[in-house]
């Protein structure tokens, strides 16, 4: 298209649809009273023409923007990461478009900021990806009046969110461990401070002691060289140890690397529970036994949510996901001690 011809509007895809304007309008906002093949073929004169909608133009014409945002920190970690992703996806299919922005949960200021910047965006809903009660509850007291979910952190059961069942999750890893035989289980904890911590060693501690067993926590944070550092340092076998559950996948392939050059036997001196399923896992020596979360199924349900509470249609508050067991070769009876 050269620079002296205008671009195509709404009343040129109306002409080649052979339909009104305003249907149009409502195909470009997603109204349910739109036919199948009436919107097939208004999509396709949009495809036809090149058409594109002028975002700017809409948000005047129905005082809404179809925005959202996503707050997020610590989005170097693998699930942050994946569920702001799959959220932007989920967004999109929807009919929203998604602006994610990265925080420093640990600053007042630095969520502040973003919480500024998301109203002046005039976005219609917030999603807060961290770790921190404190960042949650500043959002939620700046942003009266706007719908707010959270993901994987401390909830209300009248407050939107989305978690995995970490205690859960630390239930069934230790569950597993003792029910294989194992007596003297170690449990590595992620960093203090973020709520999956917390959960996943409660839900560990709580099953040892239900079981008369005495709970030993470690902390670590979520990084590969503590899991090193930390396999380095234990002497497992002087110790009687046999079993041991990570917070997470990455310090777990860092302990198990630490054990291959002490010369200690996974899973025949050691049984080794992780907790995430990274795509690596699968194929470590030995493959990892670990509980699954699917990031993707959390950023669908947490937009869900998200937009069902700002068409006035919530179906429910909170949605908690169960991780799965994957029992991979780290696991096995106990050695004789």
């Amino acid at each position: 298209m050269t620079n002296t011809q205008r671009q195509p509007n709404i009343y040129d895809v109306a002409r080649l649809a052979k339909v009104s304007h305003q249907t149009v309008s409502r195909v470009l906002n997603k109204n349910p009273s739109i036919r199948p093949e009436t919107e097939a073929r208004v999509e396709k004169a949009m495809a036809s023409l090149g058409y594109r909608p002028n975002l700017a133009a809409r948000a005047l014409a129905s005082s809404r923007t179809h925005m959202l945002g996503i707050l997020s920190s610590d989005t170097d970690f693998t699930g942050p990461a994946a569920m702001v992703h799959h959220m932007e996806m989920a967004a999109r299919q929807n009919g929203y478009f998604a602006v994610s922005l990265g925080i420093d949960a640990n600053d007042p200021k630095s969520v502040k900021d973003g919480i500024e910047h998301f109203m002046k965006l005039a976005v219609e809903g917030i999603a807060v990806v961290t770790p921190k009660l404190e960042a949650v509850e500043l959002v939620r007291s700046q942003l009266n009046g706007i719908p707010v979910v959270t993901l994987d952190s401390m909830y209300r059961m009248d407050e939107l969110a989305v978690t995995v069942d970490n205690f859960a999750g630390g239930v069934t890893a230790t569950t597993h461990l003792i029910e294989l035989g194992h007596r003297n289980i170690v449990h590595i904890s992620g960093p203090k401070g973020w709520f999956e911590s917390t959960t996943r060693a409660a839900g560990y501690t709580s099953t040892m002691l239900t079981s008369n067993l005495i709970p030993q926590v470690i902390d670590g944070d979520w990084e590969i060289s503590t899991g090193y550092r930390i396999g380095r340092e234990l002497d497992v076998m002087g110790k009687g140890i046999t079993a041991m559950f990570f917070a997470n996948d990455r310090m777990a392939l860092g302990f198990m690397r630490a054990m291959r050059e002490k010369g200690v036997n996974i899973p025949g001196d050691l049984s080794i529970v992780g907790f995430d399923d990274l795509d690596e896992t699968a194929y470590w020596s030995p493959p990892l036994t670990t509980l699954r979360q699917d990031f993707k199924e959390l950023g669908s349900r947490a937009m869900e949510l998200l937009m069902g509470e700002i068409a006035g249609k919530p179906t429910k508050k909170m949605e908690r996901l169960i991780p799965d067991l994957i029992v991979r070769q780290s696991t096995t009876s106990p050695r004789e001690l």
